[in-house]
C-alpha cells in the first residue's frame, strides 16, 4: 500500500516486435478518454478533455485503447488549481477498463497500484503548468519516459509488464483539474512547425556566428550529394541531395556520400523532418568501403554489425536531441580526428585511418526521419565553428580526467579507448607498440586479413596484443 507502483516480470520485445507495434499503431485512432472513469469525472470535446468537476480525488480516467510500446501519449494541461496539494498521475493497466467499472477506487497511488497489472506515479506538483504538455511512453523494457514542453526528463518508473495490452491510465488529481488527450499528427503539424520557424530564424538572425550561416556563404559547395546505393527504407529527393526515411520504418535507413570525403572539407547536412513516434540515436559513421560495391539487402538491421565486415568501419552513435533546422557538420582533418558540430556546439570527436578513401555514411533510424546534403565547404568557410570547437579542444596539460595527456603523438599516454571512449586501453598494436584502443575495438577493426593502420602512429597493425594489469 505504501508503494506507488507495481513490478511484474518484463518481456523484451525485438526490434522487429517493436517495429511492427509501430507500424500496428499508426493505424489506429488518436486517444481519447474511455468512458469507464471515477465519479468526479466529465468528459468532452469530443472525449478528449476529462475535467474533474468538484473535489481533489475520484479522477481516475483511463485512454478509449490499448497503446502500443514506445507509443507517445500526448497530455495537454488545461486547467490548474492552487486549492490542491499533489498533482497528476500518469501510468498504465493492463486491466480493460471496462472489467474495472465496479471497482474504480479512489486514487490511483497507491490504491489502484496495489491491484494487479497496474502501474502509476505522481509528476511533480512544479511541473503542472497551464497550457503545458507532458508526453510519456512506455518502451520494450518495461521503462517509462516521460517529458514536458519537448523536454525529455528520462526514465520515470519501471517495471510495467509489456507482454499484454496495456491502457493509459491518469489520475486528475490535486492541482491537476483538467488535461486533455492530443492528436500527435496535430503536433507534427503546428508544434514541430513553429519549431522549425523559430530555430531557422535564430540561427539566421546571428548571421556569421550560427551553423546556418554556413548556408548562406559564397563558397559553400552544393557538390555532394548521396549515394545511390542506400537502405531499403529510405528513397533519395531532390537529385540526391535529401534523404528520407519511409513512414513507419525504423530500421536499415542508410544513405552513404557519393564520393569519399576531403581531408580539411566540412560536410554540412540540415535536419529536415522528425517523428514524434521514433526513438534512439542517429547513427553514422566513416568507411573504406566504396558504397558502389555493396548490395543493398546485405547492409545489416543493427549498425554495429558493419564493423563485422572485411572493409574499414567506424560506427557512432549521435545521441544528440536534434530538432527541424539543426545543422549537423563532419570534418576529417589531416591526422585522421573526426569532429562532428551541432549547429554551433562541438557534439563529438573520434579518431580514423585517413591514409585511405573514407566514405561518411549515416543510418537516419532514430528522431531524424529527413536529411539534407547541403554542400561542402573548405575550412575557412566555417571559422566561427571552428574558433569554437578550438576553444573547446582537450588541453595537453597533465589532468586527472582526461585521457590524453601529451601533445606529442610519440608521448601519448591514453587511459580510455579512442574509438568507442568508453572502455579502458587494454591492448598493445604490434609492431609500433601504441596502446590507444580497448580489446574489442582493436579486433573489431584489425583482421589478420585487412590492412589497417594506428589511429596514433599510421603505422600498419600487424596483430592485436591483450594486455592484462
Amino acid at each position: 500500500m505504501g508503494t506507488e507502483y507495481s513490478v511484474h516480470k518484463n518481456r523484451t520485445v525485438s526490434p522487429s516486435d517493436e517495429g511492427m507495434a509501430l507500424r500496428m499503431r499508426n493505424n489506429y485512432h488518436p486517444l481519447h478518454f474511455h468512458q469507464v472513469h471515477g465519479d468526479n469525472i466529465k468528459l468532452s470535446k469530443d472525449g478528449t478533455v476529462a475535467c474533474r468537476s468538484e473535489g481533489f480525488c475520484k479522477g481516475i480516467v483511463f485512454s478509449d485503447r490499448p497503446v502500443m510500446v514506445c507509443e507517445q501519449i500526448f497530455v495537454k494541461f488545461v486547467d490548474i488549481s492552487t486549492n490542491w496539494s499533489g498533482a497528476l498521475r500518469i501510468g498504465f493497466t493492463m486491466n480493460d477498463p471496462v472489467s474495472l467499472k465496479s471497482k474504480l477506487p479512489r486514487y490511483a497511488c497507491p490504491d489502484l497500484t496495489s491491484m494487479h497489472g497496474n502501474w502509476a506515479k505522481a509528476i511533480a506538483e512544479r511541473q503542472v503548468k497551464k497550457d503545458s504538455i507532458l508526453f510519456y511512453y512506455v518502451d520494450q523494457n518495461g521503462d517509462v519516459h516521460y517529458g514536458i514542453d519537448n523536454e525529455e526528463h528520462g526514465v520515470f518508473f519501471g517495471g510495467v509488464n509489456t507482454s499484454s495490452k496495456l491502457w493509459a491510465v491518469l489520475d486528475i488529481y490535486g492541482n491537476t483539474v483538467a488535461v486533455e488527450f492530443l492528436d500527435p499528427g496535430f503536433l507534427n503539424q503546428d508544434s514541430v512547425t513553429d519549431v522549425q520557424s523559430s530555430a531557422l530564424t535564430i540561427f539566421r538572425n546571428k548571421g556569421n556566428q550560427s551553423a546556418s550561416g554556413l548556408l548562406q556563404i559564397s563558397n559553400l559547395n552544393c557538390n555532394l550529394s548521396f549515394h545511390r546505393l542506400h537502405g531499403k527504407n529510405v528513397v533519395l529527393k531532390k537529385n540526391g541531395a535529401v534523404v528520407s526515411r519511409k513512414p513507419g520504418c525504423y530500421s536499415l535507413a542508410y544513405a552513404f556520400t557519393e564520393k569519399p570525403i576531403n581531408i580539411g572539407e566540412n560536410v554540412i547536412m540540415q535536419v529536415l523532418q522528425t517523428d514524434y513516434f521514433a526513438r534512439g540515436p542517429l547513427m553514422y559513421g566513416i568507411t573504406s568501403c566504396n558504397p558502389s560495391y555493396l548490395d543493398q539487402y546485405e547492409l545489416p538491421e543493427n549498425t554495429d554489425d558493419l564493423m563485422d565486415r572485411l572493409e574499414y568501419w567506424v560506427v557512432k552513435p549521435d545521441t544528440n536531441h536534434y530538432r527541424i533546422g539543426d545543422i549537423i557538420v563532419y570534418k576529417i582533418n589531416a591526422e585522421g580526428e573526426v569532429s562532428i558540430l551541432k549547429n554551433d556546439q562541438k557534439s563529438a570527436v573520434f579518431h580514423v585511418d585517413p591514409t585511405q578513401p573514407l566514405w561518411l555514411f549515416i543510418n537516419i533510424i532514430g528522431s531524424i526521419s529527413e536529411l539534407w546534403l547541403v554542400g561542402t565547404s573548405c575550412n575557412n568557410a566555417v571559422t566561427s565553428l571552428e574558433n569554437q570547437f578550438e576553444s573547446m579542444t582537450i588541453s595537453s596539460e597533465p589532468s586527472a580526467d582526461m585521457s590524453m595527456t601529451s601533445r606529442s603523438p610519440n608521448q601519448q599516454s591514453f587511459t580510455e579507448c579512442v574509438i568507442c571512449y568508453e572502455e579502458p586501453v587494454n591492448c598493445a598494436l604490434y609492431r609500433c607498440g601504441h596502446m590507444c584502443m580497448c580489446y574489442n575495438c582493436a579486433t573489431k577493426m584489425w583482421k589478420p586479413s585487412s590492412t589497417v593502420h594506428c589511429p596514433i602512429c599510421r603505422e600498419t597493425i600487424q596483430d592485436v596484443i591483450k594486455i592484462y594489469r
